[in-house]
């Protein structure tokens, strides 16, 4: 009787143990279908359908709004790249998946030193060897609903990434900008309360009225908050902000060093200034 209770208690045990681990393996295959799926739009940055599975789909969406914005050179980099999942380890109520962004090795290309946009597809096109980022996405579990949890890690280490990257093109705007002006600051310094930073740029004669088709970001302490829309102007450049529409989501800015930088066609810098806040 005590040997065929002890079976019967095995059996009830083996048997919670495997359903246990069929939920633990349903989980970790939903967290990495997920993931991928987010990445994948990391990727064709639609920023919108990645902040729909974030935990906090607003404040997600106010880190990654600035890198909606197409970049060319980045965007070389990014219709070239592939995601791989890895390893797992998730429970009832969270966990966390590694993934393997492989990108072509830029840095190869970079050191042929490239003049143009055009010139490093091409080095892309030819380097063999690659470039692994690797990722890490916290998950949790709220109402049965998988959401991802660290999405501020996930623009710190990709996003920034690529952004760090100096590809060191030669704009077509290069010297074409006279000089500039930071709107209501004293050699470049803003004072008090301040909800909006204003630079205005001014180009040389020989340009003045041709066109320029540009976009321009503002950094806080080297770190994007704001990205504009494609802009075409010609002469006398404006480019302001205000705090609540950047990534900081305050009021007033925060006291820091600022820097606006504009960008050409080719997403290639060939102005910056900047200002500091105190």
């Amino acid at each position: 009787m005590k040997k065929t209770a002890k079976i019967a208690v095995s059996t009830v045990l083996v048997a919670s143990m495997c359903i246990g681990m069929t939920g633990c393996s349903k989980a970790a295959k939903e967290c990495k279908e997920l993931g991928t799926e987010f990445i994948e739009n990391a990727i064709d940055r639609e920023v919108e359908d990645m902040a729909d599975v974030c935990s906090d789909d607003d404040e997600a969406l106010e880190l990654l709004a600035p890198y909606a914005v197409e970049n060319e050179a980045i965007d070389l980099l990014l219709e070239r790249a592939t995601v791989t999942a890895g390893k797992a380890s998730v429970k009832k109520d969270g966990g966390t998946v590694v993934y393997t962004i492989t990108l072509p090795d830029y840095e190869a290309a970079l050191d042929e030193d490239p003049e143009d946009i055009d010139e490093f597809e091409d080095l892309l096109d030819d380097v063999s060897d690659t470039i692994d980022i690797e990722i890490t996405l916290e998950f949790i579990n709220k109402r049965d609903n998988w959401l991802i949890d660290n999405y501020e890690d996930f623009v710190e280490d990709f996003y920034e990434e690529l952004y760090d990257i100096d590809f060191g093109f030669q704009s077509e705007y290069e010297g074409w900008v006279d000089h500039d002006n930071w709107w209501g600051a004293t050699n470049n310094e803003y004072t008090g309360d301040r909800y909006y930073i204003d630079l205005d740029v001014s180009i040389v004669s020989d340009h003045y009225s041709d066109d320029m088709t540009f976009t321009w970001r503002c950094y806080k302490d080297g770190s994007l908050i704001y990205t504009s829309g494609t802009i075409s102007d010609y002469g006398f450049l404006e480019q302001y902000c205000y705090a609540d529409e950047t990534s900081l989501n305050v009021e007033y800015f925060p006291a820091g060093s600022y820097t606006i930088a504009l960008y050409d066609s080719n997403g290639v810098e060939f102005w910056s200034s900047t200002c500091t806040v105190r």
